[in-house]
């Protein structure tokens, strides 16, 4: 039998990763594996990759990694030319060091982890070949049927909806570890999955780990992150003290906006406060 943790998306929430490494480390596993997003969002972008690197747990390269290392590049999308709108993004990359980039440019997107004694596994960020999207509780079944058409493992892990679920679809164990550091279940607790796998297949529960949301509320006044990450900054804090989308929600809604629009990011709050929010997201979610 072999154990084995899966986290993704902290987002730079180090109180919240402190804590689920200690609770990875009370379940003496086999290994460990980081599915992405580990920078952009809390305060301690470059504090976790330090961590990850000290514990010496493999990477996969998130979207939010991957639009980091795009910033100031001949290949960055032109949005994040809009330093206003993307001031929290901004943020991360000037606190980031060299080395944590360079880490971050030789991450994989996917990994088939050779175990002996175990069927298997296909590890992701969001959905094969594509990490800006994932597999959440309330995907349609066909949809996911086809995302998972080409995919020979049958049981396929990842992250990026920051929403945990375990759940057969078709032939596959489909597995999301959710958010350590920015959960959207409505629960704020930070979230990771433990599989435990032989030759006839792999098992997983969701972990739910409390952390000092407090220590991190503090950190986004005393690292400068709130004052000079913009709206953005705003949301990812609503987001990881509440365990609600706000930050996904508010990026969605503003995109569908007129482009005048985002001129004024103290506006856009306002306007998007006035009309959405708990149990009014503007993304259509279901």
């Amino acid at each position: 039998m072999i154990t084995l943790a899966l986290l993704s998306d902290i987002h730079g929430n180090l109180p919240a990763f402190e804590a689920v490494t200690a609770d990875v480390r009370a379940h003496a596993l086999d290994l460990v594996f980081v599915l992405g997003d580990m920078v952009n969002g809390c305060p301690w972008s470059a504090e976790v990759m330090d961590r990850v690197a000290e514990l010496g747990w493999p990477m996969l390269l998130g979207n939010h990694d991957d639009a980091v290392l795009q910033l100031g590049t001949p290949r960055m999308e032109p949005r994040y030319a809009d330093r206003q709108r993307y001031a929290a993004l901004w943020w991360t990359r000037e606190h980031l060091a060299p080395h944590h980039l360079e880490r971050l440019r030789t991450l994989p997107e996917e990994a088939r982890p050779e175990l002996r004694g175990t069927t298997p596994l296909r590890l992701i960020h969001g959905i094969p070949g594509n990490f800006f999207v994932g597999f959440r509780p309330d995907s349609p079944e066909e949809w996911v049927l086809r995302r998972l058409a080409s995919v020979a493992e049958t049981t396929v892990a990842g992250g990026h909806t920051h929403v945990p679920m375990v759940r057969a679809v078709g032939r596959w164990l489909v597995i999301n570890a959710g958010s350590v550091g920015i959960s959207y279940d409505g629960d704020p607790r930070a979230s990771y999955a433990l599989l435990s796998g032989d030759e006839t297949g792999w098992q997983a529960v969701i972990r739910r780990v409390d952390y000092d949301c407090e220590a991190l509320e503090r950190g986004y006044h005393r690292s400068g992150l709130l004052a000079d990450g913009g709206v953005m900054a705003e949301m990812f804090r609503r987001s990881a003290l509440s365990g609600l989308p706000w930050v996904s929600d508010f990026a969605w809604w503003i995109r569908e906006q007129p482009a005048e629009v985002s001129l004024d990011m103290a506006a856009a709050l306002r306007a998007y406060d006035a009309r959405h929010g708990p149990g009014h997201w503007a993304f259509p979610y279901a």
